[in-house]
């Protein structure tokens, strides 16, 4: 069979869970189990995921041709939905009664035990009977081996597949082949660096690797670059849940002095140092939680965090500038949890040996799918047909689901809108930028959803980004976000160089790299930027790849002369971004609190009555 006729189905069954679909090397669908679930981060095999590509592409089980994890093993807890499922208080349990003993005291305890409580949140659907609530460690290598079996041939059953059918890819392999796919510069025949950096897959921590004419050479790959499970550690200390809320502790680094954050620095630079394309850490960092614990004492809150930032960009600049030099490449793609880091991104592509950087939209686990599908359909294509192989542009990221027949009227039926709002029908983008040009807030939800952690404009609440006032609203009415935390600007793409600083004109359509902003953007958007250093995270739009959300932002351009809008997600804080428009009401207006005065879906304006 051509590789042009294949159907190649993805698989991330650890944390944040998803599932894509290639036909024909096309990604036609990638969707995270979150969406569907409504449970944060949800782990395990993501059968709704599944699914619901199955549906979006029209497709049967039994047109997949292949499956491919995109992790060859996965930690029984992530199996377990260990992430989502456990409190601040409960992760610094583990590390204080768990982590602690193992590591200090040669003891053996039972996670178990340490969490007799444990309760899954989400569904199960691999037999989890079999599959004990342990750490690694607690396991012999046959049970590991076990329980990957029990992934594979749980796959074949269900797709009703030969178990020859079922693959899996190193994950930081995986990571690697998502970054050359996703990025543009790969059809200007550019070779490609490809950086992967995160807390840990497959017994690795990072990789370096370069596409040369295509072809993945790894130059590196190692358990060294404790990068991400340092900041996860101090997100842990700072009182922030980890693999979660890393992002807030970046934003509050912005706010940290120089003499505050020096000290801090320093001594996150004393446990790591790069050396080569490896990194080196003090032996006396045995357990990172407790090492940085008793090193900062009588540090501020707001010095840790800008210590560790500090020392996160000054690490990572040093490795990427040793990668560059070593492989002679300088156009980078960057994957893995530390990619989603927009301020060390922003000091790799300032490098003057970097040509240009580019992070694409779910650049963390959830984007495992679908490197492992190209990289095993990259397999499939050595020698003669390879030639034939050539996957096509990403033009846009809007490769979820839309609204289904009945859905839109569900939401309209829902007591808090049939009683709460009136509707207008037929309504448009102009009616969208009156309310935003009155000061107010709207909730937009339109066409397909998005891939990723980031809304970009389809299933998202906007606002004027020339008010500060806008973020204080939409933080007190719906977000309940930390008051520290910056929203996002969408830009026109015809007024980008209005606003952002790019010299390097590099990519800046998904929210994955910050910019410093000119006067005027710093003017118009106001509300949009990060109040302490004036850096924007941009989302730039243009009407070929996002033609409704353009005509918003158009329309409101019109009455204002701001080409931008504020965006953040469709979503209450702790929950995934809505995947139907009734969850907008079951889950955001019924929140405590919440006051959502417009809402507009798909042409319907939904309008809140004032008693």
């Amino acid at each position: 069979m051509s590789p042009s006729d294949l159907v190649i189905l993805g698989i991330n069954d650890s944390h944040d869970a998803s599932a894509c679909i290639l036909e024909g090397g096309h990604l036609s669908a990638a969707i995270s189990e979150e969406r569907i679930q409504r449970v944060k981060s949800a782990g395990g095999f993501p059968l709704h995921a599944i699914q619901a590509c199955l549906k979006k592409t029209g497709l049967e089980k039994s047109d997949v041709d292949f499956v491919v994890f995109g992790n060859r093993h996965v930690s029984p807890t992530n199996l377990h939905n260990y992430f989502p499922s456990l409190s601040v208080f409960d992760h610094i349990k583990v590390q204080t009664e768990y982590w602690g003993p193992v590591i200090y005291e040669g003891a053996d305890p039972k996670l178990a035990d340490v969490l007799p409580g444990f309760q899954r949140a989400g569904e199960d659907v691999y037999p989890l009977e079999d599959v004990p609530f342990a750490e690694n460690r607690e396991l012999s290598a046959e049970q590991k081996d076990a329980i990957d079996e029990m992934r594979f041939t749980f796959a074949a059953d269900w797709f009703g597949l030969p178990r020859d059918k079922i693959h899996a890819v190193d994950h930081h392999t995986a990571h690697a082949y998502f970054g050359y796919y996703a990025n543009p510069l790969r059809h200007d025949g550019r070779d490609i660096l490809a950086l992967t950096s995160d807390a840990g897959g497959d017994g690795a921590y990072e990789s370096v690797s370069v596409f040369r004419d295509g072809r993945h050479e790894l130059l590196h790959q190692g358990r060294t670059n404790l990068i991400a499970s340092i900041y996860s550690s101090i997100t842990m200390l700072l009182g922030m849940k980890p693999n979660e809320h890393e992002y807030k502790v970046m934003g509050l680094a912005a706010y940290t002095p120089e003499y505050h954050k020096a000290g801090p620095r320093e001594l996150f630079l004393d446990a790591l140092r790069v050396d080569g394309l490896k990194f080196a850490a003090n032996p006396a960092m045995t357990d990172l939680f407790a090492y940085f614990r008793d090193q900062l004492v009588g540090y501020r809150f707001d010095a840790i965090a800008g210590g560790v930032q500090g020392f996160v960009e000054r690490l990572v600049v040093q490795w990427v500038d040793n990668a560059v030099r070593e492989s002679g490449v300088a156009d980078i793609s960057f994957t893995g949890g530390l990619a989603m880091n927009i301020k060390a991104n922003k000091c790799i592509w300032e490098l003057d040996a970097v040509q240009s950087l580019f992070v694409a939209p779910g650049a963390g686990d959830e984007s495992l799918p679908i490197g492992a599908a190209y990289a095993h359909l990259d397999g499939l294509t050595d020698g003669a047909d390879r030639p034939t192989f050539s996957a096509p542009r990403f033009r846009h990221w809007e490769l979820g689901t839309e609204a289904q027949d009945g859905e839109i009227e569900a939401l309209m039926a829902h007591p808090l809108i049939r009683d709460g709002y009136s509707l207008a029908r037929d309504a448009g983008p102009e009616d969208v930028a009156e309310i935003l040009a009155e000061g107010e807030i709207c909730a937009v939800f339109n066409g397909n959803m998005e891939f990723g952690p980031r809304a970009l404009g389809n299933r998202s609440i906007i606002a004027d980004p020339s008010k500060k006032e806008s973020v204080t609203r939409i933080n007190q009415a719906i977000k309940k976000r930390d008051f520290w935390m910056p929203f996002t600007p969408s830009i026109l793409a015809d007024r980008i160089e209005d606003y952002i600083l790019n010299p390097k004109k590099l990519d800046c359509s998904f929210m994955t790299q910050a910019f410093d902003t000119t006067d005027l953007g710093a003017r118009h958007l106001a509300g949009a930027v990060h109040p302490a250093d004036l850096t924007a995270r941009p989302q730039r739009v243009s009407a070929e790849t996002s033609p409704d959300y353009y005509a918003i932002i158009k329309a409101f351009e019109k009455l204002t002369g701001i080409g931008a809008v504020l965006n953040t997600s469709l979503n209450i804080h702790g929950k995934p971004i809505v995947m139907k428009p009734v969850e907008i009401a079951d889950e955001i207006l019924a929140a405590e609190g919440v006051v959502l005065n417009y809402i507009y879906v798909q042409g319907n304006l939904f309008r809140r009555k004032v008693a």
